[in-house]
Parts: C-alpha cells; sequence; structure tokens
C-alpha cells in the first residue's frame, strides 16, 4: 500500500523574501501608472473649470490678478458676490499670498490699506457686513488653514443687534452655524455639506477632458472687468478693487460736495442705518463675540479693535436722542469693556470729536475717507 506523500512546510526565510519580492514587483508596477493616475486628479483640482474644489473659474481669474500685484476695474458690479469672491482668493491663497494681516467688517473699513498697516495685507470686508458676515468671513480663513497673525475686526454698532432687519440677506448663516459649531464648540444646528459630491469629480476623466478643453481656451475675466496697474487706480472711471484687497470709489464719488455730503449724513439722522429701536448690545452676541475673540487669541492672533466713526451731524443727533440710541452707545463701551479684559488695543470710536473728524472726512453719511483712518489708526508692524 502506497503511503501519501507528506506536504512539505514551506521555509519561512523563503516565504518572506517571496512576499517581499511581490510586493517590490507591485510597487514598481504602480509606480508606472501613478503618473497617469494622477495627472487628471492634479489638472481636475488646479483647472477645476466648474468650480467644485477652488471656485468660480472667473472669480479665480479676479484672485490671481490680485495675487500678481493688480488692481480690478469696476468691481461694484461684484457686490452681490464679494463673499463668493473672498472665498475664491482664500482658496487660492498659497504660501507667498497668505497675509499676515486682514481686516474683517463692513464697507466702513474698506479704507484700510497695506501702506496704514504696515505688513502683508489683505482687506477682507465685506458690503453690507453683518454679525454673520464677520465669523464667516475668519472662518473662510480658519476652514483653509490659512490663518493670519493679526485681525483688525471693524467692530459696527449693529453687530450686537439681533433685530431682523439689522441682517444682511446675503450672509451665509448655514457657514455661521458651522463655525460656531465645530470651532468655538456652541452646539448649533446646520446640515453638513456632503463633501463627496464634489470630491468625486477629482478622478472623473470626462471632467479631466472638460478641464483641458478649457485650459486650452482660456480663463476670461468677469464681463466688463478690467485689470490695471496699481499706479493706475485714480485714474478710472469705474470702482477699483486694489490688490490688497481696499477699495477706490468712482471719482464722482469722491469728488462729492459738502453740501452732498451733508444731505447724506441729514438723510441717516432720519433712519439710523440698522440702529433704530436698539436699545442695548444683545448679551448672547456678545457672549459669541467674546468667545471668539479667546478662540483666535487661542490661535495666537493678535486682535485689533476698529471703531470707525461717524459724521458729525450723524453723531451729535444720536447723541442728542440718546434714549433711542442706546445699543449705538452700548456697543462701544462693551467692546472698550472686553478689550480691557483680554488686553487688546481699540483704534478709533464712533464720536467723530474725539479723532477729531469733520464732515469733510466723510464721503457720506456712514463711510470716513482714508485720510480720515490714518488720523487715528498708526498700523499693526
Amino acid at each position: 500500500m502506497a503511503h501519501p506523500r507528506r506536504a512539505r512546510r514551506p521555509n519561512p526565510a523563503l516565504t518572506a523574501a517571496s512576499r517581499g519580492l511581490s510586493a517590490v514587483r507591485l510597487l514598481a508596477g504602480a509606480l508606472l501608472f501613478v503618473p497617469l493616475l494622477a495627472l487628471p486628479v492634479y489638472v481636475n483640482y488646479y483647472v477645476d473649470c466648474q468650480g467644485y474644489f477652488l471656485g468660480d473659474s472667473k472669480l479665480r481669474t479676479i484672485a490671481n490678478a490680485l495675487f500678481e500685484g493688480y488692481a480690478v476695474v469696476g468691481y461694484d458690479q461684484m457686490n452681490g458676490r464679494d463673499r463668493e469672491v473672498l472665498d475664491v482668493i482664500v482658496a487660492n491663497m498659497d504660501e507667498d499670498t497668505t497675509p499676515e494681516t486682514i481686516a474683517l467688517g463692513s464697507s466702513r473699513v474698506m479704507q484700510i490699506t497695506r501702506d496704514l498697516v504696515g505688513t502683508s495685507f489683505y482687506n477682507s470686508a465685506t458690503t453690507g457686513g453683518d454679525f454673520y458676515d464677520l465669523l464667516t468671513s475668519f472662518y473662510v480663513y480658519d476652514k483653509r488653514g490659512k490663518l493670519p497673525k493679526n485681525v483688525i475686526i471693524g467692530v459696527d454698532p449693529w453687530l450686537f443687534n439681533t433685530d431682523p432687519d439689522a441682517q444682511d440677506k446675503r450672509s451665509n448663516r448655514t457657514l455661521y452655524a458651522e463655525f460656531l459649531s465645530e470651532k468655538l464648540g456652541i452646539p448649533t444646528a446646520y446640515e453638513k455639506e456632503d463633501a463627496r459630491k464634489s470630491w468625486q469629480f477629482l478622478y472623473d476623466l470626462s471632467y479631466f477632458q472638460g478641464n483641458l478643453e478649457f485650459l486650452l481656451e482660456g480663463t476670461p475675466v468677469e464681463n466688463a472687468l478690467e485689470v490695471i496697474p496699481e499706479s493706475e487706480v485714480y485714474r478710472q472711471t469705474g470702482e477699483v478693487k486694489r490688490s490688497d484687497g481696499s477699495l477706490v470709489y468712482t471719482p464722482d464719488f469722491r469728488a462729492r460736495t459738502q453740501e452732498e455730503i451733508d444731505t447724506d449724513a441729514l438723510i441717516q439722522t432720519g433712519a439710523m442705518f440698522r440702529l433704530e429701536g436698539y436699545h442695548a448690545p444683545d448679551p448672547g452676541r456678545l457672549e459669541i463675540f467674546e468667545n471668539w475673540v479667546q478662540y483666535m487669541q487661542g490661535e495666537g492672533i493678535k486682535v485689533y479693535f476698529f471703531l470707525s466713526p461717524y459724521p458729525p451731524i450723524v453723531y451729535d443727533h444720536a447723541a442728542a436722542n440718546a434714549e433711542r440710541y442706546g445699543g449705538f452707545f452700548g456697543a462701544e463701551e462693551a467692546v472698550r469693556t472686553m478689550a480691557r479684559k483680554y488686553g487688546i488695543r481699540v483704534f478709533g470710536s464712533y464720536d467723530p470729536h474725539t479723532i477729531p473728524a469733520e464732515g469733510s472726512d466723510f464721503y457720506d453719511g456712514l463711510h470716513p475717507r482714508g485720510e480720515c483712518i490714518a488720523r487715528f489708526f498708526p498700523g499693526v508692524a
């Protein structure tokens, strides 16, 4: 009777060597395909003609022009999209273009310039900026891992007014809620965006083909927008976004007569912008604001409070009717109290008489001129 042959035991050393050799072969084979796989991913991310990763391609041409030191004429057309523009600009910042200092706030701080600040700088204020805008504009930087060293916060008195009329319809409430929940530890309901909807396009070969065609065709600047050198900004007839994010108004607006400016200020006294019926800063808003300040300081960011003055006509009207505008005066008091608590420097005041500033230091009933700001803001360098 034949005995079955005993199975040989594998040699552990030979098995390990064989597996190692197989792994080397597999790795070598994979490396041959990596360039082929990496190319679509690279092109789909950095060309991104549909804006899944870096934002609208037309807006990116604006961002790139600003990064290269050019200004953009006709920017007033973008006022409805300046929150989107900011997101695209930050998304496309790199090590060289991420600023040391940013300014946040409304159009009342858009005259802060790089020259005034004294460091690399981008003015990230938004038209009509409200409380939601203030925090979400910061979160745009935080979310992209591009936090600055210094943050200048333009604190308008209406920020702590919770009346619906004091909020801007363009602000992103979802992003605000995400920031509160994810960064400040304040649970706030929001619907989280499914990142998979975008990231699947990284490997999409049809999207790769579309991006190649787009790349060959070029990326035109937004219709009717013109890119110009910084030296030409004051020679334009349209509104200009400078490379540091600050704004140059049209020549007509800059050259308004004192009578026109004072008329605007008087109109403001008839219905104080976002301040009617605002008797005191909302405690809940102040608490969130304080949590945000603590968060920034915890990240090693130096915080500055910036209070843009009001024209004398407007401020004097508020002072004469203080019982109606408790929130106006209470906001500055609350900000200064918080500044003392956290060692924060405060620039400016709503009171023009402390600057001092006259009616001629304003463009209208709300916005101070750059020359006025330079009088009380020495920069952060």
